[in-house]
């Protein structure tokens, strides 16, 4: 018969502990870099978020100096002109732009409209000074839709990779 003596079990006990507890350290170390490589990939998601959203402002601003630059031309000149689009620097910065389209309103909407039917010259109330091929849809589910009494602007700023847009009807 075969004796193993105490001495012998509590060397195999701790042999095979080390085992264990550096089994232990490895997974608990691969769990906190995991955690921390997560965390990382939010904090820099976070800040890319955050930086564009300054871009956000300076494309809001761009499309409303569209939507100035075509309600200066529609009130301050003869013959409008129904798009306008122009780039400006930004000091440093880069290059904002803003493309800008008007319609008038379309005539069949006579309770609202102030512009007249292309086709019926006896109607008392002045033909579209952006020309005819200007006048906006009468069908809702057409992005030009125009039911207002006189025109709508649509103007859409960009910065760097930010796109926002503004659209008023009056």
């Amino acid at each position: 018969m075969c004796h193993i003596n105490k001495t012998q079990n509590s060397k195999l006990k701790t042999q095979n502990s080390r085992g264990v507890a550096l089994l232990f350290i490895v997974l608990i170390t691969s769990l906190i870099l995991a955690i921390g490589l997560g965390l990382t990939v939010l904090l820099i998601q976070g800040m890319r978020i955050m930086s564009e959203i300054g871009y956000s402002v300076v494309a809001f601003y761009a499309a409303d100096s569209g939507i100035e630059a075509a309600v200066y031309d529609l009130y301050q000149h003869p013959a409008p002109t129904s798009t306008h689009s122009n780039s400006f620097d930004i000091a440093y910065l880069g290059d904002a732009q803003y493309d800008t389209q008007a319609k008038c309103c379309h005539f069949i909407f006579v309770d609202k409209c102030s512009f007249r039917d292309p086709a019926d010259p006896e109607d008392g109330r002045p033909p579209c000074p952006l020309g005819d091929e200007n006048i906006g849809s009468n069908d809702p589910n057409n992005p030009d839709y125009c039911n207002t009494t006189k025109y709508c602007l649509k103007s859409r700023g960009s910065y760097q990779r930010v796109k926002r847009a503004i659209e008023i009807n009056y």
